[in-house]
């Protein structure tokens, strides 16, 4: 069973390690980079988080987190390639037909109603393939903690592609229990620092504080509770 408590108190243990953590997550666009350390520690908290091991891993082998942050977000793009595919496919598709009718509609009559009545079904269009889109990327959201767990546990970024164990896993009850309680937690966090920032945001500097924080937060809970789930997940 997944110790729901112990993964949500892990990232307060040692504030230190949360602020080195939150400092590469605080700038915008540097974070980009940045960010990648972070998102390697995440990786050490997933595989001690494996062994019931709840202590906050030391921050050491930068280049193994910068290298392991990469391959977490590569192998989210990747995952992620249908949703891209689709979307530029079909609504980019549906978008530029839409200003072809437009320009043709306006040039033979100039009328907004006979405009509007040639762009009517190109909505309805793209507005189908929208909702086919955010299920896709629903589904593919919901199994992508499994797959950064199977490549965290052994370091094998081809592990991440293991769609037989991977989709075995996230298709469980105790899997969708985890899944959803992380939920709720990432949204309180959010509405959390959401509201802070606001309070703060004549500072500048403050809601990015806040921000690092609660990103750096919302990480580590992930991994270590996902981290669990993996491995108790037969």
């Amino acid at each position: 069973m997944v110790d729901f408590e112990k993964a949500i108190k892990r990232p307060f243990q040692d504030f230190k390690k949360l602020g080195i953590g939150a400092l590469f997550l605080m700038i915008p666009v540097i974070n980009i980079i940045t960010g990648l350390f972070s998102s390697g520690y995440s990786v050490e908290c997933a595989r001690t988080s494996m062994k019931k091991d709840f202590k906050l891993p030391e921050w050491k082998d930068w280049g193994k987190l910068i290298v392991n942050g990469f391959f977490i977000l590569l192998i989210g793009l990747i995952y992620m390639l249908p949703v891209i595919i689709i979307g530029f496919l079909s609504v980019g598709t549906v978008i530029m037909r839409s200003i072809g009718e437009i320009i043709a509609a306006d040039m033979m009559s100039g009328n907004p109603e006979a405009i509007i009545s040639v762009l009517a079904p190109e909505l309805a269009a793209a507005f189908s393939w929208i909702v086919l889109i955010l299920l896709l990327a629903l589904v593919i959201g919901y199994v992508l903690p499994m797959a950064f767990m199977s490549f965290a546990e052994k370091g094998v970024f081809a592990d991440a592609f293991n769609f037989n164990k991977v989709f075995r896993k996230a298709f469980t009850s105790r899997y969708l229990v985890v899944w959803l309680v992380f939920l709720l937690i990432s949204i309180l966090v959010s509405m959390i620092a959401g509201f802070l920032s606001g309070l703060t945001a004549v500072t500048v500097i403050i809601p990015w504080i806040i921000s690092g924080f609660a990103s750096m937060i919302v990480m580590i809970i992930q991994f270590t509770m996902f981290g669990e789930a993996y491995k108790e997940i037969r």
